[in-house]
């Protein structure tokens, strides 16, 4: 009887070591398992700090660069800014003076002006009775994709390709230029109206292609050759996304950004807008 125990214990043995194998190997995989969960999160977290560092970098290289390209320098700043606003050694409470546009006509690298002449050309003028007063797009080619809507510090009407670019544009400027992003203000958007004292000339801004910004709603002298630091800055974001910019024109007009020639073209490649 004893022998017999002894040997039903062996069997047993034998008969439930495959299933104690499995479980260990199977709390080892666990295990394993946890620990490689526990390596990519680490992984993961590290990665996000590293774009969270590129980002950081980018918008030091950004500014630094920005400055570089436009000219202006601390010595510029303080040639030229208001005497009456008060000047600290920051440049986010710079962003509101004013300096002057270094080589003003060629800030618009690679784009054109999608000028009057052009923009009739394509769609014919965005409603037959013009006046110097503000109305309502008719262009059957236009009207329905004129919308007002936000795009992220200021709210716009204007055709919704241009609202899908805008919004680009200071989605850019939030993530490198945060500061300059929470001052940003507007002077308008859509006017359908002829330009005022020449009633043969049409506005971009009478089609939706075209915006006014300013800081902290400090609004920007017309044809002076000076600008905010903070519109400098924004420039090189609108000219990347093809937007031209107003400083250069005959008479400089630098809190206006508009849809480039080279931009419509693309849209109409794309099938966005149509022509007449």
């Amino acid at each position: 009887m004893k022998w017999a125990f002894v040997i039903t214990l062996l069997v047993l043995a034998v008969l439930t070591a495959p299933v104690g194998w499995y479980f260990a190997q199977t709390l080892s995989r666990t295990d394993d398992a946890q620990k490689i969960a526990a390596l990519e999160e680490q992984l993961a977290v590290q990665a996000q700090k590293s774009k969270d560092l590129t980002i950081d970098l980018n918008a030091l290289a950004s500014r630094v660069t920005l400055l570089e390209e436009t000219g202006v320098a601390e010595p510029v700043i303080q040639s030229f800014a208001d005497p009456t606003e008060e000047r600290t050694d920051s440049l986010a409470d710079s962003f509101a003076q004013v300096v002057l546009i270094a080589d003003r006509r060629e800030v618009n690298k690679g784009l054109s002006n999608s000028g009057s002449s052009y923009l009739k050309k394509l769609f014919g003028l965005p409603r037959p009775d013009l006046s110097e007063a503000c109305q309502s797009m008719t262009n059957p080619l236009l009207k329905d994709l004129v919308k007002t809507e936000s795009v992220g510090p200021i709210r716009v009407t204007m055709i919704e390709p241009a609202i899908l670019s805008l919004r680009q544009v200071f989605r850019n400027v939030k993530i490198f230029e945060p500061e300059l992003y929470a001052r940003i203000n507007t002077a308008g958007s859509l006017c359908v109206r002829h330009i005022r004292g020449r009633a043969g000339s049409v506005s971009t801004h009478a089609y939706g292609l075209s915006v006014d910004l300013n800081i902290d709603g400090k609004l920007d002298t017309l044809g002076d050759g000076k600008t905010q630091l903070g519109l400098i800055l924004l420039a090189d974001f609108f000219n990347k996304e093809g937007w031209y910019w107003g400083a250069s024109f005959g008479r400089e007009d630098s809190m206006h950004f508009q849809v480039s020639k080279e931009k419509i073209n693309q849209w109409l490649r794309q099938g966005l807008i149509r022509t007449k």
